[in-house]
């Protein structure tokens, strides 16, 4: 089908589905050209579309989240507060009472009922504050090192649990039982809580192998992150592997690394700008 408009002043013009030698061809146009006037009005869907017909929308304005400043500085305030309670307590344990058996802490306690008391009850409540803060460093490093920190953080989890259920053993052994049993009944429940199958399963396991590779592998994800210092971030794996595996060095306690990762880390978390803390890039020597 054809349509014809015709032009004052000009010959006769066909716009359809035809071309100028009266053959058939496809239709380029959605519709006929009206006239008005002497020019031509183009179809509304023939004029092209220009960067001045479309006005772009506002830009999207992303908010924090919530709480978001709040979390960075409780988690930074837990780890340095973790560093004093855990590691402090324990260098200065080991320089008052040597490198020395629970059992034989038992006894030391007991002749020390002050310095062991002291140290026994900060141990105890590090365990409220050691979770906070190590799950803070594993939040900026997941953003970085996310296969490690998914790795990392149930391990975490699941050791800080069974550390926190060794301390309170430890208390309940070390320091209430001796003044109520005597020390030679103290040394006997913790021998058997030692021992005995929950006490492993909930306790000593959980410890020994979730502590151990979380915190070794925390450190790790915190080195390649880029978000704290790598010095920090190798003086926590050099603690856990020098905990774990190897004796004192005379007087000196390998929580001596654990209070200066710690501190360190815990300074860095509180001093670390918010976009940093929600997964922006840092680069930190």
């Amino acid at each position: 089908m054809r349509t014809r408009v015709d032009l004052p002043g000009a010959p006769d013009q066909t716009f359809g589905a035809g071309t100028g030698n009266g053959t058939s061809a496809p239709c380029a146009r959605r519709g006929p050209r009206v006239s008005i006037g002497n020019a031509l009005t183009p179809h509304p869907e023939d004029e092209p579309m220009t960067t001045l017909d479309a006005s772009p929308g506002p830009a999207p304005v992303v908010a924090a989240p919530p709480f978001s400043r709040a979390l960075r500085i409780v988690a930074g305030f837990s780890l340095v507060l973790a560093a004093v309670l855990n590691g402090l307590s324990q260098v200065v344990g080991t320089l008052l009472a040597g490198d020395l058996s629970f059992s034989e802490q038992i006894a030391w306690g007991a002749d020390h009922p002050v310095a062991h008391g002291v140290e026994q009850t900060a141990l105890v409540v590090s365990s409220c504050v050691m979770l906070p803060g190590l799950l803070g460093v594993a939040h900026v490093c997941r953003f970085r090192a996310p296969v490690l920190t998914a790795i990392a953080a149930p391990l975490l989890v699941w050791g800080m649990w069974g550390f926190g259920n060794v301390l309170a053993m430890g208390y309940a052994a070390g320091t209430v039982a001796p003044s109520v049993l005597g020390v030679d009944q103290a040394v006997r429940l913790n021998d058997g809580l030692s021992g005995h199958a929950g006490s492993i399963a909930t306790a000593l396991v959980p410890h020994l192998i979730g502590s151990f590779l979380g915190v070794l592998l925390l450190s790790v994800a915190a080195w390649r992150s880029g978000a704290f210092p790598r010095a920090a971030a190798a003086l926590l794996g050099a603690f856990v592997v020098w905990d774990f595996a190897l004796p004192p060095l005379g007087p000196v306690d390998a929580h001596v690394l654990l209070l200066a990762a710690w501190t360190w880390m815990g300074a860095h978390l509180l001093r670390m700008p918010d976009a940093v803390w929600r997964g922006a890039p840092a680069t930190t020597d």
